[in-house]
């Protein structure tokens, strides 16, 4: 009996210490349940970058430069077969308005002694001498573009030739007498013109500029020609006469910004 007694207390005794290690292992709170969060150490060096795709559209944008130069200087090499070589200079007033002025030297109208009176090109008349004149222009343009130098442009422009020489010969003085001398040749005239151009500027900047125009006017002015004498041939006079004449204006400068 007492052998019995002594096995039920052991029993008893392992039995009670069993569910004390059960009881510490479980835990005392489950109703807190905290889940890790996954951080990509990648994701602030993804490029981020748009593509075109076959549904958008893409325009590759037009080049301009920042700011144009304020002064432009020019040479017309079209003029030089009307005997004329004036300089240019253009000057940017505002975002969309400039002024050029020219001015210049005139020599040999070589389209008109050609085509108007009919002298093959090169030939030097030996009573002629020819004799420098002086040209000038002033116009006003206005640009539509996004400044003033660039892009399309209208203007009115005045301008002012004159054009001198010599002609040798027997001619009749005002008191009737005959002698030998000389007497002037001179055209003068006065231009307005209303032109349309489109000047162009390199991109890269190197400042050059190509100004190509047109454009109708008016010529007026006076006219002292030396011409032959009708009633003498080997007699020169000088014919004086007013003149009004349409104006056709084509042509192309080209120019270095500064």
């Amino acid at each position: 009996m007492k052998r019995l007694l002594i096995h039920a207390f052991v029993l008893l005794l392992l039995l009670s210490g069993g569910m004390g290690l059960i009881a510490q292992n479980s835990p005392s709170d489950t109703s807190k349940t905290v889940s890790p969060e996954k951080v990509s150490v990648f994701e602030d060096f993804t490029p981020k970058r748009s593509y075109p795709t076959a549904s958008s559209s893409y325009s590759p944008p037009v080049i301009h430069k920042a700011t144009l130069p304020a002064f432009i200087l020019k040479c017309n090499p079209i003029l030089l077969i009307r005997g004329q070589a004036p300089i240019y200079l253009e000057h940017k007033l505002s975002k969309s308005w400039s002024m050029e002025v020219a001015a210049g030297i005139t020599f040999t109208d070589y389209l008109k002694a050609v085509i108007m009176q009919g002298k093959p090109l090169g030939q030097k008349d030996p009573n002629v001498n020819q004799l420098s004149g002086l040209t000038g222009k002033m116009a006003i343009r206005y640009f539509t573009g996004h400044q003033a130098g660039e892009g399309l442009y209208f203007s009115p422009e005045l301008g002012y030739v004159d054009y001198r020489k010599d002609v040798s010969g027997v001619y009749m003085t005002p008191d009737g007498r005959y002698t030998n001398g000389k007497l002037l040749d001179e055209q003068q005239y006065f231009d307005i013109k209303a032109l349309v151009g489109w000047q162009s500027s390199d991109p890269y900047e190197n400042d050059f500029t190509f100004d190509w125009y047109l454009g109708l006017g008016l010529r007026m002015g006076h006219e002292d020609n030396v011409v032959p004498d009708e009633r003498n041939a080997n007699v020169i006079k000088v014919n004086s006469s007013d003149v009004a004449n349409p104006l056709i204006c084509l042509g192309v400068k080209i120019g270095l910004g500064f």
